[in-house]
């Protein structure tokens, strides 16, 4: 129900959501920005270890000095870990200014606790707590355009992803009805069967899941293709080999192999005088799934494509995987190519990105 003008949960709900979609924050729960953490800490201790004069015990002076910082980022790192969700609600200003302050504050902690135990030298405060402030902003600052790079890059594979779940054709929506109305008359039953797997095709061109099974995507592309051979008839023949077995049931992104089917068709069958064929073979290899799209290509060259639906399939699978899967297509004889490798599992998703699964 919509809410009413007035009501401030609606308001809120909107304003939440709206604050954790502009954050800047990183992700301080996630493996990556502890990776990042880690490999920042390691060279610090290496360039102070290098940079100190007269330094005879070097690896135990690395030690300890690698102790003091593995410390001070680990534990700043898990208290903003701790503070990220109310963080995420704060104003802009405090999740800009805190986040330096932890490793801040931490370092004079544990300067002071070291000095206490006669481990660090008084006289060196001053120096350490400078140098903090320094890497601290500096490091903060590398972790922001870093998240800010990586949600770009996740905004423009949403967008091409968009695009891509606009352009089912139009003139294969109006071959179809066309189809359909032909079909009204002559067989009204294939009519309706026809009806439905284009119904299908626009629901999952629409509904905006990020994810399905790869079962689901095959039952889109055999929807996808029933409707092709009710229109073409039989001037192409389908080569199907998968297994029915617990992969099919692995997550994947959305509409990964119904564009590159779609472009298989509109290329390389539709364009031919003769009979073409279409090939789709996908097979397990250890924890890799590999997908074969393999179709005849016309006897007289059709119009070079664009390039945009691997284009875009290959960003879909880059965001979702990073480099992990792969897509390559190539021109093998009379044939066109398309290979993909896809992991077996995927990622876990950044908190601002869940909720955007399977609906």
């Amino acid at each position: 129900m919509r809410p009413e003008p007035g009501s401030s949960s609606g308001n809120e709900r909107v304003d939440e959501g709206r604050a954790d979609r502009v954050s800047p924050l990183p992700d301080f729960c996630g493996a990556e920005t502890l990776l990042r953490v880690l490999m920042l800490a390691v060279l610090l201790a290496l360039a102070i270890t290098l940079l100190r004069p007269g330094t005879g015990d070097w690896l135990g002076t690395l030690a300890l000095y690698a102790l003091f910082i593995f410390w001070v980022a680990l534990t700043s790192l898990l208290i903003l870990c701790l503070l990220q969700r109310l963080l995420r609600r704060g104003p802009l200003t405090l999740q800009i200014v805190l986040p330096p302050l932890v490793p801040i504050v931490n370092t004079a902690l544990v300067q002071h606790a070291a000095e206490s135990v006669e481990l660090a030298d008084p006289e060196l405060r001053l120096p350490v707590l400078g140098i903090a402030v320094i890497l601290s902003l500096v490091a903060m600052h590398y972790l922001y355009l870093q998240t800010a790079w990586e949600r770009e890059t996740r905004a423009v594979a949403r967008a091409r992803e968009q695009a891509m779940r606009a352009r089912l054709r139009p003139h294969f929506l109006y071959n179809s009805m066309n189809t359909i109305a032909g079909l009204c008359r002559t067989d009204p039953a294939r009519a309706e069967e026809v009806t439905l797997d284009l119904a299908d095709l626009f629901r999952a061109a629409f509904n905006g899941a990020d994810h399905h099974t790869l079962r689901e995507e095959l039952e889109l592309v055999e929807g996808y293709l029933r409707v092709e051979q009710t229109r073409l008839g039989d001037r192409f023949r389908i080569d199907r080999e998968w297994p029915e077995d617990p992969s099919l049931e692995q997550e994947i992104p959305s509409l990964v192999l119904l564009p590159l089917v779609e472009n298989a068709i509109q290329h390389g069958i539709a364009p031919a005088r003769g009979r073409g064929h279409l090939g789709i073979r996908i097979h397990r290899e250890r924890d890799t799934l590999s997908v074969e799209i393999r179709n005849s290509l016309p006897e007289v060259a059709a119009p070079a494509g664009t390039g945009t639906a691997s284009d875009a399939v290959r960003l879909r699978l880059r965001h979702a995987f990073g480099d992990r899967a792969s897509l390559h297509a190539q021109r093998d004889g009379d044939e066109f190519v398309v290979r993909l490798q896809i992991p077996r599992t995927l990622p876990d998703r950044p908190d601002s990105e869940r909720g955007r699964g399977r609906r």
